[in-house]
Protein backbone atom coordinates (compact mmCIF):
# COMPACT_ATOMS: atom_id res chain seq x y z
CA UNK A 1 0.00 0.00 0.00
CA UNK A 2 1.33 3.75 -1.16
CA UNK A 3 2.28 5.99 1.65
CA UNK A 4 -0.39 8.33 0.22
CA UNK A 5 -3.32 5.42 0.90
CA UNK A 6 -1.84 4.62 4.17
CA UNK A 7 -2.37 8.70 5.18
CA UNK A 8 -5.71 8.37 3.81
CA UNK A 9 -7.08 5.41 5.33
CA UNK A 10 -5.37 6.88 8.64
CA UNK A 11 -7.14 10.05 8.41
CA UNK A 12 -10.47 8.19 7.89
CA UNK A 13 -10.18 6.42 10.57
CA UNK A 14 -9.91 9.13 12.89
CA UNK A 15 -12.77 10.92 11.58
CA UNK A 16 -14.90 8.08 11.95
CA UNK A 17 -13.77 7.53 15.34
CA UNK A 18 -14.54 11.73 16.21
CA UNK A 19 -17.92 11.48 14.65
CA UNK A 20 -18.15 8.08 16.95
CA UNK A 21 -17.28 9.85 20.06
CA UNK A 22 -19.60 13.03 19.51
CA UNK A 23 -22.49 10.47 18.64
CA UNK A 24 -21.83 8.74 22.20
CA UNK A 25 -21.79 12.45 23.72
CA UNK A 26 -24.75 13.74 22.16
CA UNK A 27 -26.57 10.49 22.73
CA UNK A 28 -25.94 10.13 26.56
CA UNK A 29 -26.52 13.88 27.12
CA UNK A 30 -29.79 13.65 25.50
CA UNK A 31 -30.49 9.89 27.31
CA UNK A 32 -29.79 11.54 30.47
CA UNK A 33 -32.10 14.75 30.11
CA UNK A 34 -34.95 12.92 28.89
CA UNK A 35 -34.98 9.97 31.57
CA UNK A 36 -35.60 9.90 34.93
CA UNK A 37 -34.14 7.84 38.01
CA UNK A 38 -37.32 5.35 37.81
CA UNK A 39 -36.69 4.61 33.99
CA UNK A 40 -32.70 4.64 34.42
CA UNK A 41 -33.08 1.95 37.22
CA UNK A 42 -36.00 -0.28 35.21
CA UNK A 43 -32.82 0.28 32.44
CA UNK A 44 -29.99 -1.21 34.75
CA UNK A 45 -32.25 -4.25 35.48
CA UNK A 46 -33.12 -4.85 31.67
CA UNK A 47 -29.91 -4.47 30.82
CA UNK A 48 -28.03 -6.36 33.82
CA UNK A 49 -30.26 -9.40 33.04
CA UNK A 50 -29.81 -9.30 29.31
CA UNK A 51 -25.80 -9.04 29.61
CA UNK A 52 -26.39 -12.02 32.33
CA UNK A 53 -27.88 -13.99 29.68
CA UNK A 54 -25.81 -13.40 26.56
CA UNK A 55 -22.40 -13.96 28.87
CA UNK A 56 -24.11 -17.22 29.91
CA UNK A 57 -25.12 -18.35 26.44
CA UNK A 58 -21.66 -17.61 25.29
CA UNK A 59 -20.11 -19.40 28.29
CA UNK A 60 -22.49 -22.39 27.87
CA UNK A 61 -21.50 -22.85 23.77
CA UNK A 62 -17.96 -22.10 24.28
CA UNK A 63 -18.08 -25.50 26.66
CA UNK A 64 -20.19 -27.49 24.17
CA UNK A 65 -17.76 -26.45 21.60
CA UNK A 66 -15.06 -28.50 23.77
CA UNK A 67 -17.46 -31.51 25.03
CA UNK A 68 -18.03 -31.76 20.87
CA UNK A 69 -14.53 -32.07 20.08
CA UNK A 70 -13.24 -35.64 19.40
CA UNK A 71 -10.51 -37.93 20.08
CA UNK A 72 -8.88 -39.34 23.16
CA UNK A 73 -6.52 -36.30 23.63
CA UNK A 74 -9.41 -33.87 24.87
CA UNK A 75 -10.76 -36.56 27.32
CA UNK A 76 -9.58 -34.50 30.01
CA UNK A 77 -11.14 -31.41 28.42
CA UNK A 78 -14.14 -32.42 28.11
CA UNK A 79 -14.43 -33.73 31.49
CA UNK A 80 -13.07 -30.28 33.05
CA UNK A 81 -15.91 -28.45 30.45
CA UNK A 82 -18.76 -30.95 31.54
CA UNK A 83 -17.94 -30.17 35.19
CA UNK A 84 -17.75 -26.11 34.65
CA UNK A 85 -21.00 -26.28 32.79
CA UNK A 86 -22.53 -28.11 35.60
CA UNK A 87 -21.56 -25.52 38.11
CA UNK A 88 -22.56 -23.02 35.44
CA UNK A 89 -26.62 -24.56 35.38
CA UNK A 90 -26.03 -24.67 39.29
CA UNK A 91 -25.50 -20.92 39.63
CA UNK A 92 -27.89 -20.42 36.96
CA UNK A 93 -30.81 -22.29 38.62
CA UNK A 94 -29.87 -20.40 42.41
CA UNK A 95 -29.88 -17.12 40.77
CA UNK A 96 -33.07 -17.81 39.67
CA UNK A 97 -34.63 -19.11 42.96
CA UNK A 98 -33.38 -16.66 44.89
CA UNK A 99 -34.66 -13.85 42.65
CA UNK A 100 -38.11 -15.46 42.50
CA UNK A 101 -38.06 -15.75 46.66
CA UNK A 102 -36.54 -12.36 47.16
CA UNK A 103 -39.62 -11.17 45.09
CA UNK A 104 -41.60 -13.11 47.05
CA UNK A 105 -40.64 -11.38 49.98
CA UNK A 106 -41.82 -7.96 48.16
CA UNK A 107 -38.88 -6.84 46.52
CA UNK A 108 -39.66 -5.03 43.71
CA UNK A 109 -36.47 -6.13 41.49
CA UNK A 110 -33.47 -7.61 42.12
CA UNK A 111 -30.72 -9.44 40.56
CA UNK A 112 -28.81 -12.03 42.13
CA UNK A 113 -25.10 -13.27 40.69
CA UNK A 114 -24.22 -16.49 42.09
CA UNK A 115 -20.04 -17.17 41.33
CA UNK A 116 -19.17 -20.75 40.05
CA UNK A 117 -16.14 -20.22 41.32
CA UNK A 118 -16.48 -18.93 45.03
CA UNK A 119 -19.52 -19.11 47.34
CA UNK A 120 -19.83 -15.52 46.42
CA UNK A 121 -23.11 -14.05 46.05
CA UNK A 122 -23.97 -10.57 44.84
CA UNK A 123 -27.50 -8.97 45.12
CA UNK A 124 -28.82 -6.11 43.63
CA UNK A 125 -32.23 -4.71 45.00
CA UNK A 126 -34.27 -2.04 43.78
CA UNK A 127 -34.68 -0.22 46.94
CA UNK A 128 -34.45 3.84 47.56
CA UNK A 129 -33.92 2.73 51.01
CA UNK A 130 -32.56 -0.16 52.19
CA UNK A 131 -33.50 -1.05 56.24
CA UNK A 132 -32.26 -3.36 58.58
CA UNK A 133 -35.27 -5.16 58.37
CA UNK A 134 -35.19 -5.95 54.95
CA UNK A 135 -31.20 -6.55 54.91
CA UNK A 136 -32.02 -9.37 57.52
CA UNK A 137 -34.56 -10.41 55.14
CA UNK A 138 -32.16 -10.93 52.56
CA UNK A 139 -30.39 -12.55 54.49
CA UNK A 140 -32.37 -15.52 55.86
CA UNK A 141 -33.45 -16.20 51.98
CA UNK A 142 -30.08 -16.65 50.68
CA UNK A 143 -28.56 -18.82 53.70
CA UNK A 144 -31.89 -20.95 53.78
CA UNK A 145 -31.78 -21.52 50.16
CA UNK A 146 -28.01 -21.20 49.47
CA UNK A 147 -26.65 -22.61 52.42
CA UNK A 148 -23.65 -20.03 52.72
CA UNK A 149 -22.55 -17.85 55.22
CA UNK A 150 -23.67 -14.13 55.26
CA UNK A 151 -20.05 -13.05 55.50
CA UNK A 152 -19.67 -14.38 51.34
CA UNK A 153 -23.02 -12.18 50.67
CA UNK A 154 -22.84 -8.64 49.25
CA UNK A 155 -25.88 -6.79 48.77
CA UNK A 156 -26.41 -3.53 46.90
CA UNK A 157 -29.59 -1.21 47.35
CA UNK A 158 -30.38 0.91 43.86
Amino acid sequence: MSKTKKIVVIVSMVLVLAVAAVLNVYLLDSTNQTGNDENSVATFFETSRADRQATRAYEIQQLNDILAMEGEEYAEARANALQQKMSLVEAIELELKLETMLKAQGFADTIVTVSTTSDNINVIVDSDNLTREDTARIYSVIIQEASISPDYVNIVAI
